[in-house]
């Protein structure tokens, strides 16, 4: 979905980049953040984005994606500690909360 390094491995550059595309879009929404700020934040240059996500749309793309593995991921594990049925709701309930 993004551009790599190369080698598989994930930057730091990119790591950054993320992780503050991230703290921002959540706190303030993603319509409202541009990437000068991003760019500004994660402390790289606009080549160094380009290098890593072809625009904003995809930096959004892969914050969604993040976002969505993350969820599943603890959803998934509240579902795996509970029995069955009204136990496993009540677990992702409170998971969420």
């Amino acid at each position: 979905m993004s551009r790599g390094t190369g080698n598989g491995s994930t930057s730091e550059a990119r790591a950054r980049l993320l992780a503050t595309a991230t703290r921002i879009f959540y706190a303030e929404g993603i319509h409202s953040v541009g990437v000068d700020r991003i760019i500004a934040e994660a402390q790289v240059t606009r080549a160094t984005l380009y290098r890593h996500f072809s625009g904003k749309d995809q930096l959004v793309l892969v914050y969604l994606d993040q976002a969505d593995q993350g969820i599943r991921a603890q959803v998934e594990a509240a579902r795996a500690g509970a029995a069955p049925g009204a136990d496993q709701v009540r677990a992702v309930a409170r998971a969420v909360a």
